[in-house]
């Protein structure tokens, strides 16, 4: 979790400081250009065994489609002057109201009566904090 925290930090980060003035298309190649070489390196130090390709090839896609639609909503989001903690909040807080139902109706996952009071806390905080 702490990969995760230290990586949405240093995304918003980057995300916020790109400049308006060049085009989001670019800015996501470059950023995809890194990621991949990153990406392979990190493979190449620390290998896993290998699934055929037709297991993980259209899920890696989906997330590869995700990833681009979740940049460009957030270089929108930056552009038009939202600010970096309350862009995270709403963008989080909002798909997980809608994982949630998700979750339930699609996965048959459970949520405890805590893990609700919760998630109606959180949908009181994207309302407090969208106020802005």
């Amino acid at each position: 979790m702490l990969l995760a925290v230290f990586g949405a930090v240093l995304y918003h980060l980057a995300q916020k400081f790109q400049p308006v003035n060049v085009s989001p298309f670019l800015i996501l190649t470059l950023a995809y250009c890194a990621a991949a070489v990153l990406s392979f390196c990190l493979h190449l130090l620390m290998p896993f065994e290998s699934a055929p390709l037709r297991t993980f090839a259209l899920p890696a896609l989906g997330l590869g489609v995700a990833v681009v639609v979740i940049e460009l909503g957030f270089l929108a989001v930056y552009r038009a002057g939202w600010n970096i903690g309350v862009a995270g909040v709403c963008a989080t807080a909002g798909a997980t109201l809608v994982l949630v139902p998700i979750g339930i109706v699609v996965l048959q996952e459970k949520i405890s009566s805590v893990n609700a009071v919760g998630m109606g806390l959180c949908l009181l905080g994207l309302l407090l904090t969208a106020k802005h």
